[in-house]
């Protein structure tokens, strides 16, 4: 039998596709109906959700609050990332807790997608109550990142913002390429993680679950860069 992960803030499901190539089984949690959603989805508020029967939680609150984007809209966003981590602690089986650079996590690591032979940098960091292992960026060998946030202009001239990113996509197909999504909208890719990323440290949580020392397996990602 896999392991049953629940995917709190799902969103459209880029943690959710990453989790079930790790091999759990995953149900989604989020306030606003996902239709996009590849797995079992369930509306609710994802902090009142029931974690029992579940082997690990991944969570995704709204990041709104920490990313370098609040100061252009000058309003003031909840912080749910103490609130989730309470209720994961008081629950007591592994997870893991997903933001923004810049976000209060603790003792955290970053992935980035220059890592993982993807389109995007999209830095992204991971607080859990069991053991993660990072991976360095490569930076080097991505040489013109693209900037899938936000996702509403057409100017795909070079920038500089927030993780180096450099050009907007000129449509949606190559932003889902970048990504590595091919079932959302622009805007839940503007608000997702690379499946890549979960798919990692999803790897990582199953190897602890079944007490096995960390290797990594990923030989897709190990192969990128030699």
């Amino acid at each position: 039998m896999p392991f049953r992960c629940l995917d709190l803030f799902c969103g459209a499901g880029g943690s959710a596709m990453g989790l079930s190539q790790a091999g759990f089984e995953v149900v989604g949690v989020d306030v606003v109906p996902q239709p996009r959603y590849p797995f079992e989805f369930r509306l609710s508020n994802a902090l009142e959700a029931d974690l029992s029967g579940f082997d690990f939680v991944w969570a995704s609150p709204p990041c709104q609050a920490h990313s370098s984007l609040r100061h252009c809209v000058g309003k003031q966003y909840e912080d749910f990332i103490s609130r989730t981590r309470r209720k994961l602690e008081e629950w007591g089986g592994p997870w893991i807790i997903e933001n923004v650079v810049g976000a209060p996590l603790l003792n955290s690591v970053r992935l980035c997608g220059s890592a993982f032979g993807l389109g995007v940098r999209r830095h992204r960091i991971f607080e859990s109550n069991i053991p993660l292992v990072g991976v360095e960026c490569r930076h080097d060998l991505q040489p013109e990142p693209i900037d899938v946030s936000g996702m509403g202009g057409r100017r795909v001239n070079p920038r500089v913002g927030q993780g180096g990113d450099s050009r907007k996509p000129r449509n949606l197909k190559e932003a889902s390429q970048a990504m590595g999504i091919n079932w959302m909208s622009q805007k839940e890719i503007s608000q997702s993680i690379p499946p890549a990323y979960s798919r990692f440290l999803g790897r990582q949580v199953t190897q602890w679950i079944r007490k096995e020392p960390w290797q990594d397996d990923d030989a897709e990602r190990a192969t990128l860069w030699s």
